[in-house]
């Protein structure tokens, strides 16, 4: 006879999920091989960039194999490319584990990720790539889409593809997160692919709710840099020391990842 498991049980086990290393759910860069192999990924992607026209189509699959080497670090994972015959372009599908999974993955990030990559220096990810990808996910039973790309989104605060990505964030809850490639060189580092999605997420997702003015006045600063002029404005201003500034700019690099000075 099967037992089934209790609801305390089940609560308990969701604890001790939510508390695991994300490197029980994503296997690091660590191994020599896996090094030499992102490495490898790294330099053929810089040198793509100098590649002519008519190799648009190996850049293209260059930056797939890339981010599928990436997605496939997950936890027993099903990953797939899926051409798209109605515009001819790829996307990448990360079917999620079905075994006990962290809440993040099971609440936050669903069964699957759709993922668009887009190996060009001379344009961002625009409107049409984000309405586009915002269209794809529900047809594929997903709720929670990736772009990797050279230069990441385009635009800044609440206008072009970045504006686009916040309303649709915004008024549908779909989360849109995006990464450059040289973002994703931090994994080189022992950083871990999903903490860096989890700070994505939240950084989206409290950017939308948040309605306070910016301090100072810069309209297109990224929020993690915006965050941290507040808490200089609000330290220099002495409303708060220079012990309880450097907690609060911790906790921001913890939730949010490292501030990018690019």
């Amino acid at each position: 006879m099967t037992s089934r498991m209790s609801i305390n049980s089940f609560t308990e086990l969701s604890k001790v999920l939510a508390n695991v290393s994300d490197d029980m759910f994503w296997e690091p860069i660590e191994t020599d091989e896996d090094i030499v192999q992102f490495k490898d990924y790294i330099k053929h992607i810089e040198e793509s960039q100098s590649w002519d026209r008519s190799r648009n189509k190996d850049k293209g699959e260059l930056l797939e194999e890339f981010t599928m080497f990436l997605f496939n670090r997950f936890q027993d994972v099903r990953v797939t490319k899926n051409k798209r015959p109605a515009d001819n372009e790829t996307d990448i599908e990360a079917v999620m584990s079905e075994k006990a999974q962290p809440p993040f993955i099971t609440q936050i990030i669903g069964p699957k990720i759709v993922c668009e990559c887009k190996n060009k220096k001379s344009s961002s990810i625009d409107v049409g790539m984000v309405t586009k990808l915002a269209e794809i996910l529900p047809t594929r039973g997903s709720s929670f889409g990736v772009f990797i790309s050279i230069n990441g989104m385009g635009g800044y605060a609440w206008r072009y593809g970045e504006g686009k990505r916040k309303k649709i964030m915004y008024k549908d809850r779909l989360p849109l997160i995006s990464f450059t490639v040289k973002e994703l060189e931090v994994l080189l580092e022992g950083n871990n692919f999903l903490t860096m999605i989890k700070q994505k997420y939240y950084q989206l997702l409290d950017e939308v709710d948040d309605e306070t003015a910016d301090i100072p006045e810069q309209p297109n600063i990224e929020y993690t840099k915006r965050l941290n002029e507040v808490i200089i404005h609000l330290e220099k201003c002495e409303l708060m020391n220079s012990d309880m500034a450097l907690e609060i700019k911790e906790n921001i690099r913890l939730k949010y990842g490292e501030i990018n000075n690019d």
